[in-house]
């Protein structure tokens, strides 16, 4: 499934982004450009290995060259949740890819045995 947003209404006045197929081939700039994230979550519950979820402050990324602005290590068959209060800004743009590979090295990372699910709350 490609990302889906969900426009919040109220005094949260953001966006829900939900991802239920996020593997090893980058999702490119999701957001449209830049994107203050608060609150992240990161479901490696189908994975019986550890999985990287890595976040670019980027529109386009080159794996082995572009840097993760952020990094969240998820253990076998978990959740992880990361809350921002202040919030993360990506002033370019948001990229993400989900990998085995704890390393930034170049070329295709090492893909998760089955695909996770990312959930993240931006304006």
């Amino acid at each position: 499934m490609a990302a889906a947003i969900t426009t919040l209404q109220g005094t949260l006045a953001g966006k829900i982004l939900t991802d239920t197929a996020v593997s090893n081939s980058v999702v490119a700039n999701p957001t449209s450009g830049a994107a203050t994230i608060y609150h992240i979550e990161f479901d490696n519950t189908a994975n019986s290995s550890v999985t990287y979820l890595k976040m670019y402050e980027a529109t386009s990324v080159t794996l082995g060259t572009t840097e993760p602005a952020l990094v969240i290590k998820a253990a076998a068959s978990t959740k992880e949740y990361v809350s921002v209060p202040m919030g993360l800004l990506m002033s370019v743009g948001a990229s993400y890819v989900a990998t085995t590979t704890a390393s930034n090295s170049a070329g295709s990372p090492a893909a998760p045995s089955n695909a996770c699910k990312l959930t993240f709350l931006y304006s």
